[in-house]
């Protein structure tokens, strides 16, 4: 027989998270790809992981994309990154139909300029993340 069961648990906690998300919301406003504005859904994205960065880089706005959970996904997962340019760069392991139904198009690109330390965020990202 198997069962649901609840046990406690001490976890770790990302303190702080929330300032970060609110920075994101503040600068951006929506999802940087999709353009889906219903903030509930919206998720602060880190470029660097929080696993990977210094204590500044997880709460600097320039670590960060807001992001739908289907781009959030890809992005935290390494299925996408971005060029300097912001233009999106696609894995080869996402199939079509993948892309077709996540949502995901080689057209795609962020819609602002990119700051320089954006850009050096996104450079871990596409040596350290992207086809991990």
């Amino acid at each position: 027989n198997i069962e649901g069961v609840s046990k406690k648990a001490i976890i770790n906690v990302r303190v702080n998270q929330g300032i970060f998300r609110d920075l994101l919301l503040e600068r951006y406003n929506r999802c940087q790809l999709c353009k889906a504005e219903n903030h509930k859904l919206l998720i602060a994205s880190h470029i660097k992981p929080w696993v990977e960065s210094e204590p500044k880089e997880k709460l600097d706005v320039n670590n960060g994309f807001l992001m739908c959970p289907n781009h959030d996904k890809l992005f935290d997962k390494g299925y996408i990154t971005f060029d300097d340019d912001g233009k999106i760069i696609i894995s080869d392991r996402l199939t079509e139909n993948d892309r077709l139904f996540l949502n995901v198009d080689s057209r795609m690109h962020i819609d602002i300029e990119l700051t320089e330390s954006n850009k050096k965020y996104l450079k871990f990202h596409r040596e350290n993340v992207f086809n991990r």
